[in-house]
């Protein structure tokens, strides 16, 4: 049993770790977000109590798995072989934590897409089956407890990777369609967000901060090309759920960090140039027009064309 404690339980525990991590990032994300917007509407403010409270009972649970195995079954090889109830719930608060960020990004479609009901309807209907996928799973856990019976389970476990990567693609795809559209009408002062956001991505390298569609193709990355072969390779091993862990946080991290960008995209990274501002001018018979040089441009002002001076009339009672 020692040699299989590597990549079984101690992959179970490491995944624990990483989730708390990914934990301590929301909350501190959901901090700055009460803070800093706290004149948003209150269905914003629910969600992301709703997801950190997801994120947290889904990180109590695995909390509790792996202090059953480790601590309170110490020695018992029988106790490992079999799974806890703990355990196999976590896989509806990962379903739901990452069904309600993806039912704000598709809001967010709809509401970009001119409410394109279809489209809508075609990524609901692909993130309600990754979702169904995962209540399916963990009920057939449940109904088996040995956890050899996870080996079992290919079939399901490959469609809701692929079709949670599908799901995520095309949200990834769409989003990235809107944003270009709406950019391609935006002056110089709206594209200069653009070098923003690849200034801020580049700067920091973290997947919570990687605009839309970079951050659904990095969990359509995360779960296509590492959650699968993972499973398929080694489905005797823990590893794929250790990382099937973080995966919800991924998503609720993504999504505080959407609304905790939102103050920051609204500050341009360089000084644009304005347009000259109009001096105001007070209501006197005469002005002084010394006192408001004509600037040079590196050329004798000979050389400037003519400005026609403004004429102020006295106001009389």
């Amino acid at each position: 049993m020692g040699g299989n404690m590597n990549n079984t339980y101690g992959a179970l525990l490491i995944g624990v770790l990483f989730a708390t991590f990914f934990q301590g990032i929301l909350s501190a994300q959901a901090y700055v977000y009460l803070q800093t917007y706290s004149d948003d509407i209150i269905q914003l403010k629910l969600l992301v109590l709703g997801v950190w409270l997801l994120d947290a009972a889904h990180l109590v649970l695995i909390s509790q798995s792996c202090y059953h195995y480790l601590v309170t079954s110490f020695g018992d090889a029988t106790a490992l072989l079999f799974s806890t109830p703990e355990l196999d719930l976590h896989l509806i608060f990962v379903g739901s934590a990452t069904l309600v960020c993806q039912g704000f990004f598709l809001h967010r479609i709809w509401t970009c897409s001119r409410r394109n009901w279809l489209l809508t309807g075609i990524l609901s209907t692909a993130c309600l089956a990754a979702f169904a996928l995962e209540i399916l799973i963990s009920r057939q856990i449940m109904g088996n407890r040995s956890v050899a019976y996870f080996s079992q389970l290919q079939g399901e476990v490959v469609a809701l990777f692929t079709v949670g990567a599908a799901a995520d693609m095309a949200i990834a795809i769409v989003l990235f369609a809107e944003d270009m559209r709406t950019l391609t009408h935006c002056d110089v002062r709206t594209n200069s967000l653009v070098d923003k956001v690849v200034y801020f991505t580049v700067a920091t390298g973290l997947a919570t901060s990687v605009p839309h569609c970079r951050r659904h193709l990095l969990l359509f990355i995360f779960s296509q090309i590492i959650y699968k072969p993972q499973y398929l390779g080694a489905p005797k091993t823990f590893i794929f759920i250790a990382m099937h862990f973080s995966l919800g946080r991924l998503y609720t991290n993504a999504l505080l960090a959407t609304l905790n960008f939102r103050r920051s995209l609204r500050q341009t990274p360089h000084t644009l140039p304005s347009a000259p501002s109009v001096p105001r001018f007070q209501m006197f018979s005469s002005i002084d027009v010394g006192e408001y040089p004509m600037p040079t441009l590196g050329r004798s002002n000979k050389d400037l064309p003519a400005v026609p001076m403004p004429i102020v009339l006295p106001l009389t009672r």
